[in-house]
């Protein structure tokens, strides 16, 4: 109970002081201010950067995915390079045939930026060849229409299915794009289906799926005949049934392109694990660094409180003496001086919080590219609050001993 009143007293008290002295009071908190909106705005910005890296991991497949890419050939099998053919067509349909581990197998050619013209208006987008199977791979649905189909690979039909940001650029509200031509590099194509537009609108260039959302698709042999006059592709993607099959799955995939590249071996067949690994370590790095940044800053700030609170035992040493002469104990100076810490390193970590919320807010205004995200992250904000509190409190304990042990005769003869 006389803790309690002890620890009540000194509240009481510490209000009073910070009242009375309101701009000391200030430059005491300010450490604690900026270090608690510096923790929270660099935690944003990591969470941020974060939500992205995951986004485009979960957008890429997952962990069950596995891509073959190009590799310069080992030094004995260069004199003999140019008898593979490269990635071509031919490896997704024999790799699909093949394995017994495939589920799904994707192979796409990216085509580059295209202009897509309707009627007056015109967009500039990525256009990429696919096949039916692409769409299974996906995170999107489709909104209107339909996807290809085996037909329209067959015939290499000029049919096209259109991202959500490029039907509300091309397209008044309301108005259907499936069944309208759009010019594509001086072809005309039939709009055949569009994509469900992922994300929200309230500010397009900061949802995370913007690109996914401006992407144009048409079919791969119509992409190959019609702009590459070749089959090679640029991406083959690859979907296993299950992870603990990977290894096998990997071994087939290798054995294959090895035959259809006529024993060249100008390929590495890569998995997201590798990714997933980078993704983990990159996570912990920006978290450690950005996090110590942070906390520096309210060390800081609670050598301020320090610093502050030494001043005041020096101007109140009369004061101490006077109490411990009509009966406080240590104890009680202890205690007052330490809930005096509390008082400003609270008010501090409120006022950091405020601080933080309108810095965020700032940061986001500031900072306009698209790929680059920062979030408001309210553990952040209780996590500074708490280390601001706690530092503040570590800070006050010197000050408070140095009170509680002022000698009582001391105390009453200084000037």
């Amino acid at each position: 109970m006389n803790f309690i009143l002890g620890f009540y007293t000194g509240i009481v008290n510490g209000l009073r002081e910070v009242w009375a002295h309101k701009f000391r009071s200030f430059l005491s908190m300010i450490g604690i201010i900026l270090g608690v909106a510096a923790l929270v705005a660099m935690v944003g910005v990591v969470q941020g950067m974060i939500q992205n890296m995951r986004i485009y991991f979960e957008n890429a497949g997952g962990i069950t995915r596995i891509f073959v890419e190009d590799m310069e050939p080992p030094v004995e099998q260069q004199p003999f390079a140019h008898l593979s053919p490269g990635r071509t067509y031919n490896d997704a349909l024999a790799i699909g045939a093949g394995s017994t581990f495939i589920e799904t197998v994707a192979p796409q050619l990216n085509i580059g930026w295209r202009r897509i013209q309707y009627g007056r208006e015109r967009e500039h987008a990525p256009l990429r060849g696919v096949g039916p199977e692409r769409l299974s791979t996906m995170n999107q649905g489709i909104d209107e229409g339909r996807w290809f189909g085996d037909l329209d690979m067959e015939q290499a039909s000029l049919v096209t299915v259109l991202g959500g940001h490029v039907v509300r650029d091309l397209f008044e509200e309301g108005e259907s794009p499936v069944g309208q031509k759009v010019k594509i590099q001086g072809k005309m194509f039939t709009i055949v289906g569009t994509l469900e537009y992922l994300g929200t609108d309230e500010d397009r260039r900061r949802n995370p799926y913007y690109w996914q959302n401006r992407v144009v698709y048409i079919p791969l042999t119509t992409a190959m005949k019609r702009f590459n006059g070749d089959e090679k592709i640029n991406e083959l993607n690859i979907f296993i049934q299950d992870v603990s099959v990977m290894q096998d799955a990997i071994a087939q995939v290798e054995n294959i392109l090895l035959q259809t590249h006529r024993g060249i071996r100008d390929f590495q067949v890569r998995t997201m694990e590798e990714q997933l690994a980078e993704f983990k370590k990159l996570e912990r790095s920006f978290t450690l660094a950005l996090g110590g940044v942070a906390g520096i800053s309210l060390l800081v700030g609670g050598l301020g409180i320090m610093n502050v609170m030494l001043a005041v035992i020096n101007e109140r040493i009369r004061e101490i003496g006077v109490r411990k002469a009509v009966g406080a104990r240590g104890y009680d100076i202890f205690i007052q001086f330490v809930a005096e810490a509390v008082v400003i390193s609270v008010l501090g970590g409120i006022i950091g919080m405020i601080v933080s919320v309108g810095l965020v807010h700032l940061l986001k205004s500031v900072v306009t590219s698209d790929e680059f995200r920062i979030v408001l992250s309210p553990d952040a904000m209780v996590a500074g609050f708490f280390f601001s509190v706690t530092i503040g409190v570590a800070a006050g304990v010197y000050p408070a001993l140095k009170a509680a042990s002022l000698n009582v005769i001391d105390a009453l003869r200084y000037e």
